[in-house]
C-alpha cells in the first residue's frame, strides 16, 4: 500500500481529523488517594481553565489515576469529588507548552458539601515527560531584556543552543544567503531547526538557510508570543521533519478580562562611543519599536479575541572601510613590484604607467589623509541603513460546549531593509521578505479517554533580494556587462562577489542580486489521544505539501573577476561569469509522516516512552519538467545536464521509520528526574533551490575567459562566445536521506527555593 493510500485510510477510518496537540498543549495527570493512602477509583476531576473558564471531566480508574490531555497553555484550576468525601479544589496551577504536570489530591473522609482549597503551582521538575526541552515562559518573554524585541534570542537560555548568526553564510545584516537569527542546537546545523507556531510550521525564505524572521534580522512578537518551547533531541514520535530542535510557539489567546498595551521603545546614539575610525562625531542611530495588543470575550466563557500589532523603525549608520585603488592608481600608475613583467630598470619614481579602466570610477577615491600601501589606500564611509518590519497576530477562540473548541490565528511579517554596502560605498543591498502563517484547530472530546484534534495550516514566505550600485553614484553610470542591466560584480584578486575575500573591496552589483523565492506550504494535521489504563497511546498522521517558486541564478548581471589591480587598470577581465536568461523554477514536494506512541506511566517514578515515526517525501520535483542536475556514472561528471520532472534519479526517501525510546525516572523525589533517551530522526530535504536552480539549459551560468572591457556589454540574445564554458552544479542524483541517531542522558535536580 503506497503512503498516500494509507494516509487517506487513516483519514477515513479515524472519526475526525486528529492532530499533534502535544505540540502546542500541555496535560494534566495524577492520582487521587483518602486519609489512609489508599487509591479512589470513580473519583470524578473536573479542571477549569482559569482564564477561560472551558471545563474538562473524567474520572479516576481503577488503580485511583486520572489523565486529562491536550490542554490548551494556561492558568488552571483541579478539582476531586466522590460520595462520602470532602471536595478537594487544587487552583493557581499554571501549564506551559508540552509540559505534563502531576497534581496528586488527597481526600477527606466527610461531606461533598465540604471544600478544601489549596493554592500549588505545577511542579518545577518535570519528572513525567521524556522529551528533552527548555521552556521559556510568559514572564521570561515578557520581562527579560531583548535588544530589538527578537524573543527567539531567549533560545539560548536553554543548555546546548547557541546563537550561530554571526557564522552564518553571508554575513550578518541583510543578506541573500539569510535573514533570521541562527541557532545551533545541540550540534545541529541551524537549517535542521523547525519552527512551529501554534502548530503549524514558521517558514522564513532566502536563497539557502529558511528560518523565520524579518529583514530587520528580529523575530519580533514578543507581546503575541505566550511561551515557547525548544525541544532540543530525544523527542517522541510526534515532531519531525527535520531532525535539529522543534520550537514549539504559543500565542497569546483572549481570556474573560479585558487587557491591552500601548508601548514603544526608543534606541538612539545618545550614549554610543566612538569607535576607531568614527570622524569627530557619533554615527547617527535611531531605532523606535511601537505597537499595541488587545485581548478580551466578545461573549462570556464562549468566545475570546486577541490582537497584536508591532512596528520596527530603524535608521543606522555605521562606519566602514573600503580598500580602493589610491589616487596614483586610479591615474594609472602603479608600483615597479605590482606590475608584470617587473620593469628593469624601475623609473626613479617607482610608478609605472599602465593604463587606465573606465571601471575605475566603482570604487570611490581615498579619503584625504588615508594611508598609502602601494597601489590601495582606505575610503572611509558612513551611509544610512533604513529598516522598516511590521508585525501582527490576531487569534480567535471559541467554545462551543465542554467537549468541542475551535481556534483559528493568523501572522503576519512584512518587511524591508536597504543596506549600503559596508565594503562598497557606491552599491546599496536591498532585502524585502513578507512571511505569513494561518492556523485553523478544532478539538472534540469524545469521552474521558478519548480525544480528538484537528488542525490545518497554511505558511507563505515571499522574499526578494538585490545589490545594485546606488542610484546618483558614479558606479550607476557605467555600462552592464549585459545590456540592459546594472554593471556587475566586480572582483579583484579574489574568487566570488559573495566572498569578502580580495585584494581590493568588491563593487558593483551583488553577485546574488534579483534572487526571488516565495514558499507556500499546507499542512494537515491529525491526532488521536486514546488512554488506557496505564497506557495513554498516541495514534496520527501528518501531511505536508510543499511549493517552492525560485529564481537563484547567480551572475544574472555578470561577474568581472581581474586577477591583479594591474589588470583591472588595463581593462581586461580573467573571468567573465554571466547568465544570459535567469528562469524561475516551481519545485514541488509532498512530506507526511504515520506515527504511533505509547506513553506508559508505569508507576508514579517511572514514565516509558515507546514510539514509532515513518516518515515519506515524494522527492525535489519541477512543476514544468525543467529539473535539471549533473550526474556522474561511474564517477565521471556528465557533459550534459540529466532534465526531468525531478533532480534525482531515484527517490530514497519513500519509506523513512524511525524508532524512538524514552524514561523518565524520578527515583528520589519530585525533585530530582533522570532522563534517557534513543531516537533516529530525518532531515526531510525542503530547501535544494540553491543547488539545483543554477544550471542549464533554463538558468546556464558561462564561464568567458580573457575577456577585454572593451567587448561589453554582451548581449544575452547574440550566440554564445565558442570559448565559454559551462558551469556545472547540482545535488547527488540517489542522495539518501540525512539521518541523525541520538541518544542522550540527562539528571536534573531543583534546588531549594
Amino acid at each position: 500500500m503506497t503512503h498516500a493510500r494509507l494516509i487517506a485510510l487513516t483519514f477515513f477510518l479515524l472519526p475526525g481529523a486528529f492532530t499533534l496537540w502535544a505540540q502546542v498543549s500541555a496535560a494534566l495527570f495524577g492520582s487521587v488517594t483518602d486519609p489512609s493512602g489508599a487509591l479512589v477509583s470513580g473519583a470524578q476531576i473536573i479542571v477549569k481553565n482559569q482564564d477561560t473558564g472551558a471545563v474538562r471531566e473524567t474520572f479516576t480508574n481503577s488503580a485511583g489515576q486520572y489523565v486529562v490531555p491536550a490542554l490548551p497553555v494556561g492558568r488552571y484550576q483541579v478539582r476531586a469529588t466522590k460520595t462520602g468525601f470532602t471536595e478537594e479544589i487544587r487552583t493557581g496551577i499554571i501549564l506551559a507548552v508540552g509540559q505534563e504536570a502531576r497534581v496528586n489530591l488527597n481526600l477527606r473522609i466527610g461531606t461533598s458539601s465540604q471544600q478544601l482549597t489549596v493554592n500549588a503551582d505545577a511542579p518545577v521538575v518535570n519528572v513525567t515527560t521524556t522529551d528533552v526541552s527548555g521552556l521559556v515562559g510568559e514572564r521570561q518573554v515578557k520581562n527579560l531584556p531583548l535588544n530589538g524585541r527578537s524573543f527567539d534570542e531567549l533560545m539560548t537560555l536553554s543548555p546546548g543552543v547557541v546563537n550561530f548568526t554571526w557564522e552564518k553564510t553571508g554575513g550578518v545584516g541583510v543578506s541573500n544567503s539569510t535573514n533570521g537569527n541562527n541557532f545551533a542546537v545541540e550540534g545541529n546545523r541551524p537549517q535542521q531547526n523547525l519552527y512551529l507556531l501554534n502548530g503549524i510550521e514558521f517558514t522564513g525564505a532566502a536563497e539557502n538557510n529558511m528560518q523565520p524572521g524579518g529583514a530587520s534580522q528580529q523575530l519580533l512578537g514578543v507581546d503575541a508570543v505566550r511561551e515557547f518551547n525548544v525541544l532540543r533531541d530525544s523527542y517522541s514520535a510526534e515532531f519531525g521533519k527535520h531532525p535539529g530542535a522543534q520550537v514549539l510557539i504559543v500565542t497569546q489567546s483572549g481570556s474573560n478580562e479585558l487587557h491591552g498595551s500601548l508601548y514603544e521603545f526608543l534606541r538612539n546614539n545618545d550614549l554610543d562611543a566612538r569607535n576607531f575610525f568614527d570622524g569627530p562625531s557619533v554615527p547617527g542611530f535611531q531605532r523606535n519599536q511601537f505597537g499595541a495588543s488587545l485581548s478580551g470575550p466578545i461573549k462570556k466563557d464562549k468566545t475570546f479575541l486577541f490582537g497584536n500589532y508591532e512596528e520596527l523603525r530603524q535608521h543606522l549608520h555605521q562606519t566602514g572601510v573600503d580598500l580602493v585603488p589610491d589616487t596614483n592608481a586610479r591615474n594609472g600608475y602603479l608600483p615597479c613590484k605590482l606590475v608584470t613583467p617587473a620593469p628593469n630598470p624601475c623609473p626613479n619614481s617607482g610608478l609605472v604607467f599602465v593604463g587606465v579602466s573606465p571601471l575605475i570610477s566603482a570604487w570611490p577615491a581615498p579619503s584625504p589623509g588615508a594611508p598609502d600601501f602601494g597601489g590601495i589606500s582606505e575610503a572611509l564611509n558612513n551611509p544610512l541603513q533604513t529598516i522598516r518590519d511590521d508585525f501582527g497576530t490576531i487569534r480567535l477562540d471559541q467554545i462551543f460546549t465542554s467537549k468541542d473548541s475551535l481556534n483559528a490565528s493568523y501572522t503576519i511579517d512584512d518587511s524591508a531593509d536597504f543596506t549600503p554596502t559596508n565594503t562598497n560605498l557606491y552599491s546599496t543591498d536591498v532585502a524585502t521578505l513578507r512571511e505569513q502563517v494561518a492556523t485553523l484547530e478544532e478539538t472534540h472530546v469524545f469521552s474521558a479517554t478519548l480525544l480528538n484534534t484537528a488542525r490545518v495550516g497554511y505558511s507563505r514566505a515571499a522574499y526578494f533580494f538585490t545589490g545594485e550600485p546606488t542610484p546618483g553614484t558614479p558606479a550607476a553610470a557605467l555600462p552592464g556587462f549585459l545590456q540592459g542591466d546594472h554593471i556587475g560584480a566586480l572582483v579583484v584578486g579574489g574568487s566570488a562577489a559573495s566572498n569578502p575575500t580580495a585584494q581590493i573591496s568588491l563593487a558593483g552589483s551583488n553577485n546574488g542580486s534579483n534572487l526571488r523565492v516565495a514558499r507556500n506550504i499546507f499542512t494537515y494535521e491529525d491526532r488521536v489521544s486514546w488512554t488506557a489504563g496505564l497506557h495513554q497511546f498516541t495514534f496520527g498522521a501528518w501531511i505536508q505539501q510543499f511549493q517552492s517558486n525560485e529564481t537563484l541564478a547567480l551572475s544574472q548581471y555578470g561577474q568581472a573577476t581581474f586577477t591583479s589591480l594591474q589588470t583591472l587598470l588595463q581593462g581586461t577581465i580573467g573571468t567573465l561569469l554571466y547568465d544570459p536568461s535567469p528562469t524561475e523554477l516551481n519545485w514541488r514536494s509532498v512530506f507526511g509522516a504515520l506515527y504511533a506512541q505509547d506513553v506508559i506511566r508505569a508507576s508514579p517514578k517511572l514514565t516509558i516512552s515507546l514510539g514509532l515515526r515513518d516518515e515519506f517525501t515524494t522527492g525535489w520535483n519541477e512543476a514544468h519538467g525543467r529539473a535539471a542536475n549533473y550526474i556522474y556514472p561511474n564517477a565521471v561528471i556528465a557533459t550534459q545536464p540529466n532534465i526531468g520532472s525531478s533532480v534525482f534519479t531515484q527517490n530514497n526517501g519513500k519509506f523513512l521509520p524511525q524508532p524512538r525510546i524514552g524514561i523518565a525516572w524520578s527515583p528520589f523525589s519530585n525533585r530530582t528526574v533522570i532522563r534517557a533517551g534513543f531516537g533516529l530522526y530525518n532531515d526531510l530535504q525542503d530547501a535544494l533551490g540553491y543547488r539545483t536552480d543554477q544550471n542549464a539549459p533554463f538558468n546556464p551560468t558561462y564561464s568567458l575567459p580573457s575577456v577585454s572591457v572593451s567587448r561589453l556589454p554582451l548581449s544575452p540574445t547574440a550566440p554564445v562566445p565558442a570559448t565559454a564554458r559551462l558551469v556545472p552544479g547540482g545535488v547527488q542524483p540517489d542522495l539518501q536521506s540525512p539521518t541523525l541517531f541520538s541518544w542522550s542522558f540527562r539528571i536534573q535536580q531543583q534546588l531549594a527555593a
